[in-house]
């Protein structure tokens, strides 16, 4: 993946540093950590392979 620069909006970043110190890492691993798993869900139809907390879309539960 290239590097670039995201912008993220200062509530969505309180909840990403926030989520990134349970987890140990910078904030900015984190959000590399979510796109790159966002990325590769958009390989595969299973939900049940996407990361936590992200769908595939469709209306079933």
């Amino acid at each position: 993946m290239d590097d670039g620069t995201v912008s993220v909006p200062d509530e969505q970043y309180e909840r990403l540093t926030a989520l990134a110190a349970a987890r140990g890492v910078s904030p900015e691993t984190q959000l590399a950590r979510l796109i790159d798993d966002a990325y590769a869900g958009l390989d595969d139809d299973a939900p049940e392979s996407l990361p936590l907390g992200v769908c595939d879309g469709s209306d079933e539960e």
